[in-house]
C-alpha cells in the first residue's frame, strides 16, 4: 500500500507541476502574413457517410486554394467512398482522386494509404486529415503557420464534435484531458504522441528520417513517424487553437469506443514502453481504486481524489483555453477509466486490433 501511496502520490505532484505550466506558460502559434503552397492528404476506406462533409469543411476553409493540392487515397472501398470523392475532384481542380494497391512496399494499415499519397505530393508542407474529420475555416492556415522553419512535425487539435448522449460526452472528455497532457509535455519536454487524424510535416524532414517506408508494416504509423522525427533531431510540437481545430465524428457504440482504445494503449505498449507504467495508473486509476479498497479505505480514497481531480481540472483547463463547452455529466471521470479497464481487457485476451475492418 505504501508503493501505491508514493506512486500516485508523485503522479498527483507532477499533474500539479503540468496544469500550473498549461495555466501561465504556453507556446503561441502565429499564422503565416501569406498563404504557402500545402499538400493536404486524406485517407478513405469505407468513408462514404463521412467524406462529403470533410471535403465541404476543407473547400470553405479561408485560403488560396491556388497554393493546394488535396489528396485522397481510397483504399479499396467497398462502398461509395470512390465515387464521392470523384464527383469532388470533378468539381475542383485541386482535388485528386488515388487507388491505394494494397499493402505495397509490405506497409500495412493506414501507413500503406500515407506512403503512396506522400509520393503522389508535390509541395514542401504536408498536411494529414482523416476522412471522417471536420475542419473549422481557420484550421488550414493555422498547421501551415506552425509548420515553421524551427518546427518539422506538428500535432494538431482535434476535439470529439459534439452530439447528445452519453458515450459521446465521454469521448469529449477523453479527448479534451488527453490533449491537455499532450501539450504539457510537449511544452515542458517534447510531444510524447500525435494525433495521426490531424497532423502535418515537412518534406524534405519526411524524406530524411525514410517515412514511413522507414518504418516498415505498423499499425501506429503515427507515433512511429513521429519516433523517427525525434531520433533524428527534427522540432516536433503539439498545436492547442480556438480558431484552427478540426473535429472528428465520435464512435457511436461501445464496441467501437473500446477497439479505438485498444489502438491507442496498443501504440502505448509497443512503442513507448517506459510510459506505459505511468500511463497505466493514470488511466486506470477506478481498476486500482476497486482492488485498494478491499484492502485499505485510506489508500483508495488518495487513488479516487487523483483520478477524479486531475481530470477535471484538465478538462476545464483545455476547454476554457480552446473555448470549448466545460459542461459534463458528473460521473464522466469514472466512465472513462473504466472504458480504459475494458479496453486493457479486450487487449489481454485478443491481442489484435482492427482498423478500418481488418485485424493487425
Amino acid at each position: 500500500m505504501m508503493v501505491l501511496l508514493i506512486l500516485y502520490g508523485a503522479l498527483a505532484v507532477f499533474e500539479l507541476f503540468l496544469m500550473f505550466r498549461f495555466q501561465w506558460k504556453q507556446k503561441q502559434v502565429h499564422p503565416p502574413v501569406k498563404d504557402k503552397p500545402v499538400s493536404i492528404l486524406v485517407c478513405a476506406r469505407n468513408e462514404a457517410h463521412n467524406l462529403a462533409d470533410c471535403l465541404n469543411a476543407l473547400i470553405a476553409s479561408d485560403y488560396d486554394f491556388s497554393k493546394v493540392e488535396l489528396l485522397i487515397g481510397d483504399d479499396n472501398s467497398e462502398d461509395d467512398t470512390r465515387a464521392i470523392a470523384a464527383r469532388f475532384s470533378s468539381k475542383h481542380s485541386f482535388i485528386k482522386v488515388y487507388d491505394i494497391q494494397h499493402e505495397k512496399d509490405g506497409l500495412i494499415a493506414k501507413g500503406n494509404v500515407l506512403a503512396q499519397l506522400v509520393d503522389y505530393s508535390t509541395h514542401e508542407i504536408v498536411l494529414i486529415i482523416d476522412a471522417d474529420m471536420i475542419v473549422s475555416r481557420h484550421w488550414l492556415k493555422t498547421m501551415v503557420g506552425a509548420l515553421s522553419a524551427d518546427t518539422q512535425m506538428l500535432s494538431g487539435y482535434t476535439q470529439i464534435l459534439r452530439q447528445k448522449g452519453l458515450l459521446v460526452s465521454l469521448q469529449y472528455f477523453d479527448w479534451q484531458v488527453v490533449l491537455h497532457s499532450m501539450k504539457a509535455m510537449a511544452d515542458l519536454i517534447r510531444p510524447i504522441s500525435i494525433l495521426g487524424n490531424n497532423m502535418g510535416f515537412q518534406r524534405s524532414a519526411y524524406n530524411a528520417v525514410g517515412g514511413w517506408r522507414g518504418l516498415g508494416p505498423t499499425d501506429v504509423e503515427d507515433l512511429g513517424l513521429l519516433q523517427l522525427f525525434q531520433a533524428k533531431g527534427f522540432k516536433t510540437s503539439q498545436l492547442i487553437s480556438a480558431e484552427g481545430f478540426a473535429q472528428t465524428k465520435p464512435q457511436l457504440t461501445l464496441k467501437e469506443s473500446i477497439e479505438q482504445r485498444c489502438r491507442w494503449m496498443n501504440g502505448v505498449f509497443t512503442h513507448h514502453f517506459i510510459l506505459a507504467l505511468p500511463a497505466f495508473f493514470a488511466r486506470l486509476w477506478l481498476l486500482v481504486f476497486a482492488v485498494v479498497l478491499c484492502f485499505s479505505w485510506q489508500v483508495a480514497l488518495v487513488v479516487l481524489a487523483y483520478g477524479t481531480c486531475s481530470n477535471i481540472i484538465k478538462f476545464l483547463q483545455i476547454s476554457r483555453r480552446a473555448n470549448g463547452n466545460t459542461k459534463f455529466p458528473l460521473l464522466v471521470p469514472w466512465l472513462t477509466s473504466l472504458l480504459d479497464t475494458f479496453a486493457l481487457i479486450r487487449l489481454a485476451v485478443k491481442g489484435k486490433v482492427s482498423w478500418k475492418g481488418r485485424k493487425h
